[in-house]
């Protein structure tokens, strides 16, 4: 006498069902994130793709100060525009009863306020800054500092002013600041011309290698 065959239950048909899917899926998972570390790995990290002969940086000045109102008052003279020279003790403006006078021979690099306004004790008046110490601020991957030859000078050039300078000293600061290790560069160039604090430069580092 035959007996009827029991058909699966419903349970044990999707069991089969995912088993299957897994099979087709989890090679294909495999495949997927191969291929992202194939990726990761071809493509360079930061720190590969800094050009040590075009590393940029700014200019400024290892002497830079920000004049200030030493009490409230209108402001009745500014005797200085930007870019202007002056010498140490020089009345650069006048601030009510007050005098503002240049702390050291320089030059001014901005006027941040104007005859007529009321400035409040401590407001910015003007910057000055020393052109005799210039210098340029580039950061370097530390990893790539044994590539570079500090001992050689540096020539710099600045695309604003369309010139080219060279630094005889170099001076690192290494920083170990996340989530890219840095080493800051000094790059001095003393006394200069046509210079302001700020300005785009671009460096050309010598191999060391």
């Amino acid at each position: 006498m035959l007996q009827a065959s029991k058909a699966p239950a419903p349970q044990l048909l999707a069991k089969f069902a995912l088993g299957a899917i897994a099979a087709l899926i989890l090679p294909m998972q495999n495949a997927s994130a191969g291929a992202g570390n194939s990726l990761a790995a071809a493509r360079p990290s930061y720190q590969e793709q800094v050009d040590l002969r075009n590393t940029e940086g700014y200019t400024e000045s290892a002497r830079l100060c920000t004049l200030r109102a030493a009490a409230s008052g209108e402001i009745t003279a500014m005797l200085v525009r930007a870019g202007d020279k002056v010498k140490a003790g020089q009345v650069l403006a006048r601030v009510g009863h007050s005098e503002i006078t240049a702390p050291y021979d320089g030059m001014v690099s901005a006027v941040l306020a104007h005859v007529g306004e009321t400035a409040s004790s401590g407001r910015h008046l003007l910057t000055v800054f020393d052109p005799t110490r210039m210098r340029v601020v580039a950061s370097i991957p530390r990893s790539k500092l044994r590539d570079v030859n500090l001992d050689q000078p540096v020539e710099i050039e600045f695309p604003s002013v369309n010139q080219r300078m060279t630094a005889h000293k170099v001076m690192v600061i290494s920083q170990a600041e996340r989530p890219m290790q840095m080493a800051k560069v000094y790059l001095e160039l003393g006394a200069t011309s046509g210079l302001q604090p700020g300005q785009l430069a671009r460096a050309n580092f010598t191999s060391g290698k």
